[in-house]
C-alpha cells in the first residue's frame, strides 16, 4: 500500500533535472564570459605576450563547452540557451575569424582597373608542382606572389607565353602584365625590415603597384611558451614588437605611393591582432571583406590560423577573396578578385 504524495513534494527523478538543469544554466553563463574573456584576450594579441597562445593557437577549444552544454539545454533548460548560443555566435564569430561579406552582398564593383592575384608562402618545401600549377590554370590569376619559393623550384603554368617573372632569394613574382620596376626593400624575414619587394606593373589601366612580404615568423617564441621556457615571454615580446617594425615600415613604404597599391603575403599576423589593426586600418583586407568563412591560411596538426593576407589601397577593395587548396606547403594559398574605381590609377 503506497503513502500519498505531499503536497509540494517533488520526486527523485524531478529534483535530479532542476538541479542538473541550473547546473547547466550557471555553466552556460561561464561558458559565455569564457568566449567573451577570449574575444578580448585576441583584441590584446600583440600588446599583451600571453595572448600569443590564443591568437596562434587553437581557439575552437572555446567552442567546446557551449557545444556540448547545447543539447544538455535544449533538454534539460531551455532557459539555459540564453548563454549558450551567444556563446558559440561569439566563438563561432569574432572569436574563430567567421567572415561573412555583408558589405559586398549585391554591391557593384568599381568600374575601373581590375586584378585577380594569387599569393602564397611555398615554405621552403620540395614539393612537386603539379597542384600550384593546376590551381593557377584554372583561377586564371593575373598576379601570383610566392614567399619562400625555392631558387630551384619551377612552374610549368608559369613560364608558358604571356608571363613576366622576377625572382629573388625568398620571392616571386609572376605577372600578365610587364613589370616595370622592382625594388627589394629588405632581404629577409627575420631582419628590421622583413622580406619584402615592391613592383610596378604596367596595365593597361595605369600602374598598379604591389609589396609581396615575407614578416617574422613567432614560431620559436610559442614552441617556448609551450614547452614552459622561461624565455618563451620574451621571445613572444621580442617577435611583436619585430613584426611591429617590418609591418610599419612596409606601412609607410605604401603609403607612399599614388593611386592603386596591393600588398600580398605571409604577414605572419592574424586580423585580430592589435598590431595588425593599429598598422594596417587604413587598406581594405580582401578576405575580411569579401571572403566566406573562417579563411584560415595556415594548418599546424591542432590549429589553424589566417596570417597571410591580400591588402588593397588607393581606393581600391576587393570584390571577391577566397582560400584556394593544399599545394603542398603548410600555407593555403589566397586568391582575391581586385578592382578600382575610375580615376584612381597611376599613369
Amino acid at each position: 500500500m503506497g503513502f500519498p504524495t505531499k503536497p509540494g513534494s517533488e520526486s527523485a527523478p524531478g529534483r535530479w533535472r532542476r538541479r542538473a538543469g541550473l547546473a547547466v544554466e550557471v555553466a552556460g553563463w561561464l561558458s559565455l564570459a569564457v568566449a567573451l574573456a577570449g574575444w578580448a584576450v585576441l583584441r590584446s594579441g600583440d600588446l599583451w605576450a600571453p595572448s600569443a597562445l590564443l591568437l596562434f593557437g587553437p581557439r575552437w577549444v572555446l567552442a567546446l563547452p557551449p557545444a556540448v552544454l547545447l543539447p544538455a539545454a535544449l533538454v534539460l533548460r531551455r532557459r539555459a540557451l540564453w548563454p549558450v548560443v551567444p556563446a558559440l555566435v561569439v566563438v563561432a564569430g569574432p572569436v574563430a575569424g567567421c567572415c561573412v561579406p555583408w558589405g559586398r552582398l549585391g554591391a557593384d564593383p568599381p568600374a575601373g582597373p581590375r586584378l585577380r592575384v594569387l599569393t602564397c608562402n611555398m615554405h621552403s618545401a620540395k614539393v612537386d608542382p603539379d597542384p600550384l600549377d593546376r590551381l593557377i590554370e584554372a583561377a586564371r590569376p593575373d598576379v601570383v606572389a610566392l614567399q619562400e619559393w625555392r631558387d630551384s623550384a619551377n612552374s610549368d603554368a608559369l613560364t608558358q607565353a604571356g608571363w613576366h617573372t622576377h625572382r629573388v632569394p625568398g620571392l616571386f613574382l609572376a605577372s600578365r602584365h610587364p613589370i616595370r620596376r622592382a625594388d627589394r626593400l629588405g632581404d629577409s624575414s627575420t631582419g628590421a625590415r622583413g622580406s619584402v619587394m615592391r613592383y610596378e606593373l604596367g596595365t593597361p589601366d595605369g600602374t598598379v603597384t604591389v609589396f609581396s612580404l615575407h614578416l617574422a615568423t613567432p614560431r620559436a617564441g610559442l614552441r617556448a611558451l609551450l614547452g614552459f621556457d622561461q624565455q618563451g615571454l620574451d621571445e613572444v615580446r621580442a617577435n611583436s614588437a619585430l613584426r611591429r617594425r617590418q609591418s610599419e615600415f612596409v606601412a609607410a613604404e605604401a603609403g607612399r605611393v599614388g593611386g592603386p597599391v596591393l600588398l600580398a603575403g605571409d604577414f605572419n599576423t592574424p586580423p585580430e591582432s592589435a598590431l595588425f589593426r593599429q598598422v594596417w586600418f587604413g587598406y581594405a583586407n580582401a578576405f575580411s571583406d569579401a571572403g566566406w568563412g573562417w579563411g584560415y591560411t595556415f594548418h599546424a596538426r591542432r590549429t589553424a590560423v589566417r596570417i597571410d593576407h591580400v591588402l588593397v589601397g588607393g581606393g581600391g577593395w576587393a570584390t571577391k577573396c577566397w582560400v584556394g587548396p593544399d599545394v603542398g606547403s603548410p600555407h593555403r594559398p589566397v586568391l582575391a578578385d581586385l578592382a578600382w574605381a575610375k580615376g584612381e590609377h597611376g599613369n
